[in-house]
């Protein structure tokens, strides 16, 4: 079984003031996790109606402000399981589509093919997709921070297919000054031995998510690969190290 490589839908974050209602715009800044060296910025936007998350699109910038990838989500169907399409500049596509209370599709566009490959997965039990997973874990993070593991199923659009995840709280730590809670996301079977983990990293006062370690979903153009090992920080106010960024894209 191949380890799910696009995982980096679960660095979305939303904010108290959105939960309450507003919509909101915020950024990622994504660094090479052992060298710290900048990679890319993400600018997410979301739209929400009576506190729920009904949409939003992310936006991909790299360290010269060229556009790399685009993604866009639609809640409506399923707040846990959105209908998506991400397409990277280098050509790939994936996403979900055709959501229902019984099935959904996944489909995948590889790199230099034209053709599309898709894969039905039977929505049952507690599961998520794509960034849908952030909801899941903002509406059992009190369970979490209190000690308890939560056991999910989550698709992978990259895949075709959906794996059997559980999620714990692993420390303590600070961000920006703040308190802020690790949170340990793997395998919930034997696939844990040999498939890496992500590491999340909260705020148990909102419920925000202000840290992802782990895979990414934007390739390296070097290598044509995913980026394997990013920390993707959302910061109140951009780091020096993410230049490249144009201003329209803060606007």
């Amino acid at each position: 079984m191949q380890f799910p490589r696009h995982l980096l839908m679960l660095a979305t974050l939303v904010s108290g003031a959105a939960m309450a209602g507003d919509d909101v715009v915020f950024y990622g800044y994504a660094f090479d996790n052992e060298s710290g060296e900048y990679l890319y910025t993400e600018k997410h936007s979301q739209v929400f109606e009576n506190g729920r998350w009904l949409r939003g699109s992310i936006v991909y910038y790299d360290t010269s402000g060229a556009i790399v990838g685009r993604k866009s989500m639609d809640f409506s169907k399923n707040p846990y399981i959105p209908e998506f399409r991400l397409e990277l500049a280098s050509g790939y596509v994936e996403g979900i589509r055709d959501v229902t209370d019984e099935a959904a599709t996944l489909f995948r566009i590889p790199v230099g093919q034209e053709e599309e490959e898709r894969a039905t997965v039977d929505i049952e039990g507690r599961m998520a997709a794509d960034s849908g997973f952030h909801s899941l874990i903002y509406d059992n993070l009190d369970e979490i921070l209190d000690g308890g593991t939560e056991k999910f199923r989550f698709a992978v659009a990259g895949n075709l297919d959906d794996y059997s995840f559980r999620v714990r709280k692993v420390g303590d730590t600070t961000f920006e000054g703040d308190p802020a809670a690790v949170l340990k996301v793997e395998a919930a079977t034997l696939l844990r031995l040999i498939a890496p983990s992500l590491e999340l990293i909260y705020s148990p006062a909102d419920g925000r998510l202000l840290e992802y370690r782990g895979l990414s979903n934007v390739h390296d153009p070097e290598t044509g690969k995913p980026y394997e090992n990013v920390r993707i920080s959302y910061y109140s106010t951009p780091p020096e190290d993410a230049e490249g960024v144009p201003e329209a894209a803060y606007q």
